[in-house]
């Protein structure tokens, strides 16, 4: 086993000093070119729920221990109605109207302070 991690390392030297081949040089070696995932950056999104009169949100991560604050507005952003917070950068608002236009906006509590509302998403409630 300490071998196979010896050849890994200096193949892996070898492929840094020549990248633009690098795939070919993994490959010559009898080793599999391991895919990084690319995963594309959480936005804050609103999406209707498995029942009707519920909304689906998302946000991006805060960090660690940190706490999220929901808010709705039946009335296009003029009044703002609080949903029950979270620990968890997601949540499900229920008790909407069908076909009732809803915006939704969060923001993050951290170790270091409330953190800024978000941009409002719009969301026609089935």
């Amino acid at each position: 086993m300490t071998l196979l991690k010896q050849l890994k390392a200096y193949v892996q030297t070898v492929v840094d000093a020549n990248v633009e081949n690098g795939g070919a040089i993994i490959q010559s070696a009898t080793l599999a070119v391991k895919k990084t995932p690319a995963h594309k950056p959480r936005v804050f999104g609103a999406a209707t729920g498995a029942i009707s009169g519920t909304a689906k949100l998302v946000a991006a991560s805060a960090g660690p221990r940190s706490a999220y604050e929901w808010d709705y507005s039946l009335d296009g952003g003029k009044t703002w109605l609080q949903a029950p917070s979270t620990m968890q950068a997601r949540t499900i608002v229920t008790g909407l109207t069908p076909g009732a236009t809803v915006q939704f906006r969060y923001r993050p509590l951290t170790k270091v302070g409330e953190g800024n509302w978000s941009q409002s998403v719009s969301l026609v409630v089935a």
